[in-house]
């Protein structure tokens, strides 16, 4: 009655064999001369970011298009661009300009740098290394405790500058599932800081997933020796409930439980930029009289709240404020205003859908992971096992997203082999068991398809027909139903089946729901009417 997903899959991989796209073909790469990098990093030091990376980035563009290799500079200032490009003094945190101008310039660079030559070769994946092996609070805790300590702050390698020491991302970030889990939340709670960390998060993930699949096609030994291999290798030994971190961080909601778990990577993070009235303006411009004590504004400090570790004693409670909250940015004018339905209702899915595709990106590249090298840090059986448990819980909405994307974010293999693996505690113990990984259209309807949740809620029924529906679109897209009219009866017959078995096996217990518990019970019944 037709072939299943992985026949399906194999022949059409081999009929496109031909017409696969080739691997990139990045520049080669050589270092960038010792005079330029000592111009480029004097102007850095004097906090000329933009001077500094304008160089850096006409030496990288040069003889692009000849055999010439593309000059880069050593990791540690990659480093310090990948601080520069997120860190909330030059972001968030001010209205400047030119620090605007310094950080999107740090982030194009690495972009430019990203697409051209390979990451390991260029170092961007060593300057993305985090070098500490167990989750810990000491290491933040000691770089804030000598916040005032100018040592501490100019000394890292060869750049003389606290965001390539204690203020550089690596030096404030437990690990890589820190900054996930606060972005994450940035995505629900800061909408300002998650406007930054999301274009950071994109390029950390386009790393990720090119550093794994060039490895791989380079020698499949090495895919051990890969970025995300590392970010996962202070785990691989450990036990099931250490393993859970890196989904509570994937799934990080913006609750009070997540902020606690993966709280934010540079303190105060998240306040607003200082405000200037016409008042503090004025005050501004006071006269300079150096025989009448009058220094103008020589001596305020106003003028450092923009610099790193300018407010470092500032209480963590100023980013609870509600106008640091709901911040959009040092150019929005509704900072302070309600928030809008569309907002509430985009944190409540999580931070919106482009939240919710950086969190499939990231659980697809650890399904890719497995695939590849199951003995690194789990089994492709064991990691779905893992989603399952954290998945199944999500709200419906959320949940439908993830099973029912507008775009693959798993091949059709993989996507099958999760929704089955969900739907096994789900389905009616009336529902015969399925333990192949080769899905028919005749399986679909004996295993799946006409029968109902175990439970008589709304909810897990409704997951069951995202679910159900879930397969059924696999089966198509990849030509595993069949065509001839018979079989399209009996599909569409046990396809009613389980529409009108799921409708009739949720009950009501007569209680009257409200809030969010009744909208989810309401969502719900649309999608098992759907």
């Amino acid at each position: 009655m037709g072939m299943s997903i992985d026949a399906a899959i194999n022949s059409s991989q081999a009929s496109s064999q031909k017409a696969t796209r080739p691997a990139a073909a990045y520049r080669r790469v050589g270092s960038i001369p010792s005079q330029l990098l000592d111009q480029s990093t004097v102007c850095i030091e004097e906090q000329l970011f933009t001077q500094g990376i304008s160089l850096l980035a006409s030496v990288l563009t040069s003889g692009q298009g000849t055999c010439r290799p593309a000059l880069v500079p050593p990791p540690q200032h990659l480093t310090l661009l990948a601080t520069l490009s997120v860190h909330p003094s030059l972001t968030t945190r001010t209205t400047s300009k030119d620090r605007h101008a310094a950080a999107d310039a740090a982030f194009q660079y690495l972009r430019h740098l990203q697409h051209l030559t390979n990451v390991d070769e260029s170092g961007l994946s060593q300057a993305l290394t985090y070098q500490g092996t167990t989750p810990s609070r000491s290491k933040r805790a000691k770089l804030r405790h000598n916040a005032d300590s100018d040592e501490d702050s100019v000394q890292s390698g060869s750049i003389n500058s606290p965001y390539a020491g204690k203020e550089s991302i690596l030096s404030n970030a437990d690990d890589f599932w820190a900054v996930v889990g606060w972005a994450l939340n940035c995505s629900v709670a800061h909408p300002a800081r998650w406007a930054r960390w999301k274009l950071w998060l994109e390029m950390v993930l386009d790393v990720l997933e090119s550093n794994l699949e060039d490895r791989h096609r380079r020698d499949p030994h090495t895919v051990d020796a890969s970025l995300i291999a590392h970010y996962l290798a202070q785990y691989a030994d450990q036990g099931r409930s250490i393993k859970r971190r890196i989904m509570r961080a994937i799934l990080a909601d913006g609750s009070q439980t997540s902020m606690n778990q993966f709280p934010e990577i540079w303190r105060n993070e998240t306040r607003p930029p200082k405000q200037i009235n016409d008042e503090a303006t004025c005050s501004k411009k006071r006269k300079l009289d150096l025989e009448q004590g009058e220094f103008g504004d020589y001596l305020d400090s106003d003028s450092d709240r923009d610099s790193p570790g300018g407010d470092l004693r500032v209480s963590r409670n100023a980013t609870r404020t509600p106008g640091a909250r709901l911040s959009t940015g040092p150019d929005s004018a509704s900072r302070h205003a309600s928030p809008t339905p569309e907002t509430v209702r985009s944190q409540a899915s999580y931070g919106g859908e482009s939240s919710i595709a950086i969190r499939r990106r990231l659980l697809a590249i650890l399904a890719r992971l497995a695939g590849l090298a199951p003995d690194l840090f789990l089994d492709t059986e064991d990691l779905f096992d893992l989603y399952t448990e954290f998945l199944r819980p999500l709200p419906l909405l959320v949940f439908t997203s993830f099973m029912l994307p507008s775009l693959p974010w798993l091949d059709a293999n993989t996507q099958s082999s999760l929704i089955q693996m969900l739907l096994r505690p789900l389905l009616s113990s009336a529902a015969p068991v399925y333990n192949a990984n080769a899905l028919t259209q005749t399986d679909f309807e004996t295993h799946y398809a006409p029968f109902a949740a175990t439970g008589t809620s709304a909810v897990e029924n409704a997951r069951v027909a995202v679910l159900i529906e879930g397969l059924l679109r696999l089966l198509w897209e990849t030509g595993a139903l069949s065509s001839d009219s018979a079989s399209k009866r009996s599909l569409k017959a046990v396809v009613e089946t389980g529409f009108k078995v799921r409708r009739n096996k949720v009950s009501w217990d007569g209680r009257k729901r409200s809030g969010s518990r009744a909208k989810e019970e309401e969502d719900a019944m649309a999608v098992i009417e759907a």
